[in-house]
């Protein structure tokens, strides 16, 4: 349903800017006066298709967090931060919601009306407030659950920043060096009979079409072909399995997932779903096949009649503790405090090997920018320099 902006003058006089679902203006138009206000300036709005990210997200629930919290009916929460926050995409579908909500829906399935926007996992645990009643704190587990999410992804990409600059520039140094430098050492070679030249420098000046023809070669095929892999589904997931076979790298995403899964494990039990239900949901939130394959042998096993540590104790990826946790928790009815204990304990981790990989890229990339400066010194800027001498005796 198209949206609507207006700006409309009110029974006592006041300006009022907001936004409107209808089919057609004159709905538009007829919906504000039925509602005894004067529109000032009514347009249908026509945007591109922003995507929404996690910081929108977090933007949202923060607001609605807040205005819950201040008693404001939760319709009245959702407008006042369409009228307020820029991302069109984002306002056009909790516009559907608020939509949705006035005409009886539920939360949750209020909600699943923007699946386009909203996951799973979000959905699922605002449908259990139909059970608890408890939206305010739902809502704020969700937020808490996207701030520890925007958390970690920023000491990422702090993290990876200056691996990613001191490889930017050893190539740029490699590239430019090569094909500035190098047609002016060969230059030389052919002007001065000195001798013979350096064998740095020789291979120097032989990986300089060598160069040229790599660099060829991404730009025609390899960058169309990893980008057409990225985009298939079954090659991704052949690229994501790659990646857990990566030192490091591999350790680190098995971490932030079994991170995710205890926390919105932790957040559904809280929120009074079964846990069978609550499983399903978490299960839902892993990206990776095998582990997602792994997880559902689980939950076939926890449905079996097994017990939910030892079910848990047969798949892979599961550490030691967590499985401890389990077991106390399970022994002491307590499975809330376990998935929280081991969402924490995997979190802190998960902070620990972002600091460690980030330390080894750093010193890799410095020997690597180091090896590549060295490299041509020896092969380039010496013969020049020595060329140079030999004119001027």
């Amino acid at each position: 349903m198209p949206i609507y902006r207006y700006q409309i003058l009110t029974k006592d006089g006041l300006r009022k800017n907001g936004s409107i679902l209808a089919d057609n203006y004159k709905c538009a138009y007829e919906n504000l006066r039925r509602k005894h206000y004067q529109p000032i300036y009514l347009r249908k709005v026509r945007f591109p298709s922003f995507k929404v990210s996690t910081e929108d997200m977090l933007m949202f629930f923060l607001h609605i967090s807040f205005q819950l919290k201040c008693k404001v009916n939760i319709n009245e929460a959702i407008e006042s931060f369409i009228d307020f926050y820029g991302n069109k995409t984002l306002s056009a579908s909790l516009l559907n919601v608020v939509d949705a909500l006035k005409n009886g829906e539920s939360v949750g399935y209020a909600f699943e009306k923007c699946r386009n926007i909203f996951d799973d996992v979000t959905i699922g645990l605002l449908k259990s407030t139909e059970k608890t009643g408890k939206t305010s704190e739902v809502i704020m587990s969700v937020l808490n659950f996207l701030k520890l999410q925007t958390e970690w992804k920023n000491s990422v990409k702090r993290t990876i920043a200056y691996p990613i600059f001191m490889a930017v520039i050893a190539i740029l140094i490699l590239v430019l060096s090569l094909c500035i430098l190098g047609p002016q050492v060969a230059e030389l070679m052919q002007n001065f009979s000195c001798g013979e030249a350096p064998l740095l420098t020789k291979l120097t000046l032989e990986l300089l079409p060598l160069l040229w023809e790599i660099i060829f070669f991404l730009a025609i095929a390899a960058f169309p072909t990893i980008l057409g892999l990225l985009l298939h589904k079954n090659s991704r997931e052949i690229l994501y399995n790659l990646l857990l076979k990566v030192p490091k790298i591999g350790t680190l995403i098995v971490k932030i997932s079994l991170w995710q899964f205890c926390k919105i494990l932790h957040i559904a039990l809280d929120a009074k779903l079964d846990f069978m239900e609550a499983l399903d949901l978490a299960i839902g939130s892993i990206r990776w096949k095998i582990m997602k394959t792994e997880l559902q042998n689980v939950s076939e096993r926890i449905a079996g009649g097994y017990k939910i540590s030892e079910s848990f104790s047969r798949a892979k990826f599961m550490p030691p503790s967590l499985i401890m946790a389990l077991y106390v928790g399970e022994e002491g009815n307590d499975l809330i405090a376990s998935f929280d204990h081991a969402s924490e304990a995997q979190y802190k981790e998960i902070q620990f090997e972002i600091k460690a990989l980030g330390q080894v890229l750093s010193i890799g990339l410095t020997l690597f920018t180091g090896f590549i400066l060295i490299f041509i010194l020896c092969g380039l800027f010496y013969p020049i320099y020595n060329y140079v001498e030999i004119a001027g005796a």
